[in-house]
Formats: C-alpha cells, sequence, structure tokens
C-alpha cells in the first residue's frame, strides 16, 4: 500500500513537471491557451522570456534556501547544546514572533537598508524560510526520549556522539519536515521579490495586479503554483524515503 502512494506521488510530480516544462519552454503556447480564455492588454505578452523569469525565480529561492537550511541546522542544534542552551528561550521566542511577520513586510523592512536588487531580496527570503527550520531542529531534538538520552549517556556516548548517532537521527523527520515547509513557503515569498526589483516570476504577477491584467497574473502565479507543488511532493516523498530507511 505504501507502495502504490509512493509511485503516485512520483507520477503525479513528474507529470506536473512536464506541464511546468511546457509552460517555460513554449510560454507562446501558453499565452495563446490564455488569450483564449481571458481578454488581455498586452496582445504580444511579456517583453522578458518567462524560462529567464524562471531561472531568475529558481535562482532565488536555491540561495536562500541553502543558506538557511545550513544556518537553520547550526543555530538549532547549538542552542540545544550545553553550550548554547541558554539562547534556546531567546531564540525560540525570536521565531515564533517571525513566523507570525508577513514575508512583504520583511522585504518591506530590509529595502530601505540594503536598497532594490537580487540582494534585499536573498537577506529577507532566508531569513524568512530561516525560522521554520529552526523550530523544527529545536522541537524534533527536543522531543528524543528522555530514556533514550539516559541509555546513550550510560553506554558512554559523548554529547558530539549522541548527537550523531541518538539526537539527529531520531529527530530527522521533524528536520525535514522543517526545511520542506521553507522551501515552499520560500517559493511562493520570492514572488515578492518583484517589487524589490529582484526579478523571478513575480514580475509577471506584479505587472498584472498593476494594469488589471489578468492573462500576465495567471501567467506568472500558475508555473509558480506548479513549482511549489511539485517541491512539495518531491521533499515529501524524499522525507519518507530517508526516514523509513534509517
Amino acid at each position: 500500500m505504501t507502495m502504490k502512494k509512493v509511485n503516485l506521488t512520483i507520477i503525479s510530480a513528474s507529470l506536473l513537471t512536464l506541464v511546468l516544462f511546457f509552460m517555460i519552454l513554449y510560454s507562446k503556447g501558453f499565452e495563446r491557451i490564455l488569450n483564449s480564455m481571458f481578454s488581455t492588454k498586452f496582445p504580444s505578452g511579456s517583453r522578458i522570456p518567462l524560462h529567464e523569469l524562471f531561472l531568475q525565480h529558481l535562482e532565488m529561492v536555491a540561495i536562500s534556501s541553502l543558506i538557511a537550511i545550513a544556518a537553520g541546522l547550526v543555530l538549532g542544534i547549538f542552542v540545544t547544546t550545553r553550550h548554547g542552551g541558554e539562547f534556546k528561550e531567546s531564540l525560540l521566542k525570536l521565531v515564533n514572533f517571525g513566523q507570525t511577520f508577513p514575508s512583504a513586510a520583511l522585504l518591506a523592512l530590509v529595502i530601505p537598508i540594503v536598497g532594490y536588487g537580487i540582494e534585499g531580496a536573498l537577506i529577507a527570503l532566508t531569513i524568512y524560510s530561516l525560522m521554520p527550520i529552526v523550530y523544527n531542529v529545536v522541537t524534533g531534538i527536543e522531543e528524543v526520549p528522555k530514556d533514550v538520552l539516559e541509555a546513550a549517556k550510560g553506554m558512554g556516548m559523548t554529547e558530539r556522539e549522541t548527537y550523531v548517532k541518538v539526537k539527529i537521527p531520531l529527530a530527522l523527520n521533524a528536520i525535514l519536515g522543517g526545511i520542506r515547509t521553507a522551501v515552499v513557503i520560500n517559493i511562493s515569498a520570492a514572488t515578492l521579490a518583484a517589487t524589490a526589483g529582484a526579478g523571478g516570476l513575480g514580475v509577471l504577477v506584479v505587472n498584472g495586479v498593476k494594469t488589471f491584467d489578468m492573462i500576465l497574473i495567471l501567467e506568472g502565479s500558475i508555473p509558480v503554483t506548479l513549482f511549489a507543488i511539485i517541491v512539495e511532493l518531491v521533499l515529501k516523498d524524499m522525507q519518507k524515503r530517508v526516514v523509513f530507511t534509517r
């Protein structure tokens, strides 16, 4: 039964990927389909090729997500150790507050400091996607049963060995869940980066909203939605495989 579910996940992700590739590589055909359903103020379509905007979007998501994952793992693990335990409560309060903070507001705070462009967008996206990772790392490690830790201590394991062999493996499901959530959120939040002049698929959405053009809005929002769903399905399947095989 499990294999059937996994196969369905892979098949769904593959089909959606094919649809997304069609939209990006054959953007004119995608535009014609939208033109047949909606009216537009720009019959010639977007001036910037869709594949170029998608690559910009992918670049922002990839860079900010990788930095957030690395920083989130280091921070989350550090505050659960005896050396960083004193910072745990303050960090979690900050993370909980940050997760209620709108991504648009965070971007608005960063832009006046860093300026327009991809740098400000990357900083805002990294900070925003960092929070669910840190939270899940800390929560996952803290939820490791005390009797398991006592058994590890009784076996003579050092703190480092306890983390490598016990805490992190048992918290892996929660950690991977946090990473999955962060990346998916990041894909949608990167749409707002267009308001900071960072490019991406959000350019179409923002221009569409400004001009009340439904086709531009859909041309940007549909690929973003498909991209987020595909990443969610793939990471969820990877999470199940990694956790199940351990």
